[in-house]
Parts: structure tokens; sequence; C-alpha cells
């Protein structure tokens, strides 16, 4: 009897174990056949506009990879399965939603949008021992804190906005000569902002001012009216969507022109921009991840080009944009890992990533150390009719870039 009941007991552990994940065979919320990653994002609050365009994209790579037979590991091929839970845009509740996939037994995790709840879910990545893909935290800071369990697919902060500097430098003529920038106050855009300067000054601009206002607010008009009087011949935007399309509309009212023009960050590649502000976001630069001209293939999804294709398909003839087109590669560096792995065991799969070197229809992931993917380069687009146009790096560009640019109209 004490045998039998020893037994059971044994057999009792052993598939509580092979449903927390531990052997890597089983996630909670699926069954043997089934590969479940969880994912926090942010469904409603500030962030929720990139928040959505985020699933867009983890959805994508789910169907793509289960239209291929889904992932092979251990012998068998799993289904893909993303379970979501909403963060309402606030990084604690972001970090209270990766535990709960942990206590659920699911240690695979897709990132959440946004840089500050992106470092607040890696501090518990990190402490339970979980694996995160990040689509979208670019914060240089996620990266020096000695975390080895999350992994960028994008590139990082500091890139963002001394990508389309260096572009100005390289292509404007006539050449301008000051820059301000205006930042949201959160860690990423922060960073973006200082870096971006730096770079200004590195290639001869003069920096007359750098000022913030709250992240995720619509009136920036006291941070418009300090610059007016100091007539920049750029205005950097280190912003959000939101926060991007809110400068453009209060700067025209106000009265703020600068002579060459507006350039801003995550905002322009967006259709939201276009849409909002029609004829006023005409020659407006922004930075962005990935556009379908980007070279590279993979077996899941193909090229750029198939991405769009299949973008289109799913979400109602619209083209995608880089938020969509991160998650999915972030999507699929982990779907790779868990492949070359050959296993779902989380120890297994963080050391895949850690050697990934692949190719991708969003370019290389390839990541350092410390969890960054440095191997790709930003490109800088030009609102066109409505549409982002790449105008930078030159080996990438669609058309050459105006400038002046339009910016604002009266």
């Amino acid at each position: 009897m004490r045998t039998r009941k020893a037994a059971a007991l044994a057999a009792a552990v052993a598939l509580i174990a092979a449903g927390c994940g531990s052997k890597g065979e089983k996630q909670s919320g699926g069954d043997s056949s089934t590969l479940t990653i969880g994912a926090s994002m942010s469904l409603t609050g500030s962030l929720a506009r990139e928040g959505g365009l985020t699933k867009e994209g983890y959805e994508l790579c789910k169907k793509a990879v289960n239209a291929k037979g889904g992932v092979a590991a251990g012998g068998r091929h799993l289904k893909l399965d993303i379970k979501y839970q909403d963060d309402t845009s606030k990084p604690d509740t972001a970090a209270q939603i990766v535990d709960q996939f942990n206590d659920k037994g699911v240690k695979l995790i897709l990132g959440p949008y946004g840089s500050a709840t992106t470092e607040a879910a890696a501090a518990v990545i990190e402490r339970n021992g979980q694996v995160m893909a990040d689509s979208s935290g670019a914060d240089d800071k996620i990266f020096q804190k000695g975390y080895r369990r999350t992994f960028a697919a994008l590139s990082p902060a500091h890139s963002y906005a001394a990508s389309m500097v260096q572009a100005i430098a390289e292509l404007a003529r006539p050449k301008p000569r000051t820059m301000a920038f205006l930042s949201a106050d959160d860690g990423f855009s922060k960073t973006v902002a200082q870096s971006g300067a730096d770079q200004a000054r590195k290639l001869g601009f003069t920096v007359v001012a750098t000022e913030y206002f709250p992240s995720g607010t619509s009136d920036v008009s006291a941070a418009l009216t300090k610059i007016k009087p100091m007539r920049p011949d750029v205005v950097v935007g280190s912003v959000h969507v939101a926060e991007g399309i809110a400068i453009i509309k209060q700067a025209k009212e106000l009265g703020v022109r600068p002579s060459g023009g507006f350039a801003e960050t995550v905002a322009p590649p967006t259709p939201d921009f276009a849409k909002s502000l029609g004829a006023d976001a005409e020659n407006v630069l922004g930075s962005t991840q990935w556009t379908e001209k980007t070279a590279g293939k993979d077996k899941w999804i193909g090229t750029a080009a198939d991405y769009a294709t299949q973008f289109a398909a799913m979400f109602g003839g619209r083209a995608p944009e880089y938020h969509g087109a991160e998650a999915t590669a972030a999507c699929i560096a982990l779907v790779d890992a868990v492949e070359k792995a050959g296993s779902t065991d989380p120890g297994k799969v963080r050391d895949a990533l850690a050697a990934l070197d692949e190719p991708t229809f969003f370019g290389p992931l390839k990541f350092t150390p410390e969890g960054q993917n440095l191997t790709k380069t930003m490109q800088v687009v030009q609102v066109r009719k409505g549409k982002p146009v790449t105008v930078w790096p030159k080996e990438a560009a669609e058309a050459p870039l105006i400038w002046p640019g339009t910016g604002n109209r009266s």
C-alpha cells in the first residue's frame, strides 16, 4: 500500500513538473502538442495603440509558424499558442503579469510594448529563470543591469534619433546649423534624446535646447513655447505616437516653424500619423526599425515584401509598419531558439538565443552578451503623400530627401 502511494505521489509530481514546463515539454494552458508563450501587452492605457500593433505582429508570427507545421522540438511539432494579459500600459502591472505566467508554468515570454514595461518585466524574468524575446524595449539601460535572459530583436534606443541626425548631416542641403530636441520624460525617450543630441554635437550642429514634457501627454505647448524664440533649423522629437502627433499639431498652432523641418521617432512610420495630421505630416522625417525594402529572408515569413503581403492579407489590406514587424521578429527569435535547443526548457532556450545568428525578413538577429541586437541599422523615412518613404541609408533609399521639409503649413 505504501509502495502504491509512493508511486502515485511520484507520478503526480512528475505531471505537475511537466505542466509547469520544468522539463520544457509542456506549458500551462495547453497539452503536450502545444507550445504556450505568454505576453504582457498594452491593450489599454496610454500605449494601447502601439500595444495593438505589437499584438498584431505576434499574431502574424503565430499564424505563419503554425501554417508551416508548428515548432519542431524534442522530435515533435508543437502548435504555437500565445496568451495575452493586458498590462494597461503600466510597468508594475507588466511585472505582475510575467510573475503570474511563471506561477502557471509559462516560462517563455514575448515582451510587452515599450521600454518601461519591458524593463520591469526583465527584472522578473531574471529572478524567475524565465526567458524573454523583447520586441520593443529598446532603452539601453535595460541591458546595463547584468540581465542574461532578455534578448531584444530591435536596434537599441541610442540609434533612434541619432540615425535621423546622421541622415540630415549627410543629405540635407543647405545643411542646417541648429537643432532643438523635444522629449517625453520616460527613460526610453530620454535616452533617445540624449543620444541624438550627442550625435548632433559630434557632427557639428548646435543644440539650442533639450526640453522635456510628461510622457503620454497631449499638451506639449510649454516645451514648444520655450524653443520658439530660439528659431531652430530642425526640431527633433523623441516621442511615441500620440506625443508626436501633438508636437506637429501644436507647433502649427503656436507658429513654431523650423526652417528645415521636423524629425520624430516612432510616430511618422505609423498609419495614425498621416491619418491624424493630413498635409501637415508631409515631409516629416522619422526613424524606423524596418521597411518593406529591408534585406533578409527566413523560413517562416520569407522576405520583407512577403511580410507585407501576409500582413495585408491578415489585416484588411493595411500596410505593415515597424511595430508589427519587430514583434514578429522577436517571436521568430524565440521560435528559432526553441528549435535549435530541441526543447522548451528555459535554460536551453536562453542558451540558444544567446548563440542565435540568423537572417530574417526583419534583418539579422544576433545578440550581444547583454542581449542587444547591434547587427541591424535603423532606417530613416520621410512622409510623402501620407506614406513613409525610405531616404536613408543611401543603399536602402527609395527616393532622395526633400529638403527643406515643408514642416507645418501656415
